[in-house]
């Protein structure tokens, strides 16, 4: 037998190892993921972020956990814990950057499944706006100013490559700028956002948002569910003499689509929900959507569809050289066996994904009294429909005339 055929062979038994052990422990995570999940869409808090403080954790899924423990804990009200989570994601990440030459080659020989888990690129570009939204919440200006550079670096043309850029990050990125007296970087920031936001102008000048006209036809299918949803009611009449003062919310609404939900589901399908912002029985204006993760998701996978069509040729005509190796031996049952393994039930893609996410990322900039305290969050449906309200009082946090929240939708309630 070759010498080629014999390292075939061991690179076969080592990888049927690696299997073995590793799906032990990833089917524990598997399982305290999903349970967390549940927890979380039910609306069980606390019980969903034990799960995640107390599993054991493969080294591959540790940013994973990280990042869903750090939604978890921002939907408590947890800020600086969550804000924790999110940067040990990141610092992880950064040492990543290294190539990992032992998983990378357990990859060609298995799947993608035992690579370490590193996100979508706008996952990992969102771990830096929930990251600054932690810092706005606490009134920590300069940390949340760190993360929108963090975001213009994650965007930027080398880092993202052909992978979709993100209106809600650069909008957050835009307003942390400004919350450190840097107008001009945030202009510019803003600017990208209106032009990557879909029926939204964007101010580049204040940051204030308004509907825009339907976009015109393209041929590329990425606009094609927005064309779907139905024209935006009229506003209501805001205040006859409007407050020099402003408040600005980020919403985040609805549920993300399951790692391994399809593009042509329903799910990626369904108008978005939007919010009226009310105080002291005055409508004050209402939210705009910017990103939506299930669009993200698919343009995401439509680039990586590209990028992995080579590399899964590749290993199957590997794990077909690894059961032909086997076969030599004159053992057709073994060699069988190992194509049945090897390319039969380990040959299947990574559907891991930041899952606690949610599905539609809003921002409202309306004007407020300056003494505001608290203010109403009332859903809407596209059509203009009242779905339920939410008072809010925290975080609310002011810098000089401009009063900044946020806003997650019960998860029980999704």
């Amino acid at each position: 037998m070759s010498q080629a055929r014999m390292r075939l062979i061991a690179a076969g038994g080592r990888g049927a190892l690696l299997v073995c052990l590793g799906f032990l422990l990833s089917g524990c995570a598997t399982q305290s993921l999903n349970r967390a999940r549940s927890d979380f869409y039910a609306g069980r808090l606390n019980e969903a972020e034990e799960t995640l403080s107390s599993s054991r954790i493969p080294q591959r899924d540790r940013v994973l956990f990280l990042m869903e423990r750090g939604t978890v804990r921002q939907a408590m009200g947890d800020y600086e814990g969550s804000a924790q989570d999110f940067i040990e994601a990141h610092d992880i990440l950064v040492q990543l950057e290294t190539y990992s030459l032992s998983r990378g080659a357990g990859s060609l020989v298995i799947n993608d499944a035992i690579k370490d888990f590193v996100g979508a690129p706008f996952e990992r570009t969102l771990l830096h706006a929930l990251t600054a939204q932690n810092h706005l919440a606490r009134g920590h200006w300069d940390n949340a100013a760190v993360e929108a550079r963090r975001i213009i670096q994650s965007l930027s043309e080398e880092n993202r490559r052909n992978y979709p850029d993100e209106a809600y990050s650069r909008y957050i990125a835009g307003l942390a700028l400004e919350l450190i007296d840097d107008p001009s970087n945030a202009a510019l920031q803003y600017r990208i956002a209106g032009e990557l936001a879909r029926r939204v102008e964007i101010d580049p000048d204040t940051g204030r948002l308004a509907h825009a006209p339907p976009p015109a036809a393209d041929t590329n299918g990425v606009n094609e569910t927005h064309r779907a949803w139905p024209e935006p009611p009229a506003e209501p009449n805001r205040p006859s003499d409007p407050w020099s003062s402003e408040l600005v919310v980020f919403l985040q609404l609805g549920r993300s689509p399951r790692g391994g939900t399809t593009i042509g589901s329903s799910a990626f399908h369904t108008p978005p929900v939007y919010a009226e912002i009310h105080a002291n029985g005055q409508y004050l204006g209402r939210s705009y959507l910017l990103s939506d993760t299930a669009q993200l998701k698919a343009e995401t996978e439509r680039v990586r569809a590209l990028r992995e069509a080579t590399k899964t040729i590749s290993r199957i005509a590997i794990k077909e050289g690894i059961a032909i190796a086997v076969e030599s031996k004159n053992n057709e049952f073994a060699g069988d066996l190992t194509r049945l393994v090897l390319i039969g039930l380990l040959e299947h893609p990574d559907h891991r994904r930041w899952e606690t996410l949610p599905r539609w990322l809003q921002v409202a900039r309306v004007p407020a009294p300056p003494d505001l305290t608290a203010y109403t969050v009332v859903l809407k449906d596209a059509s203009g429909n009242t779905l339920r309200s939410f008072d809010v009082d925290e975080p609310l946090q002011r810098r000089r005339d401009l009063m900044v929240s946020f806003f997650r939708e019960n998860p029980g309630r999704l």
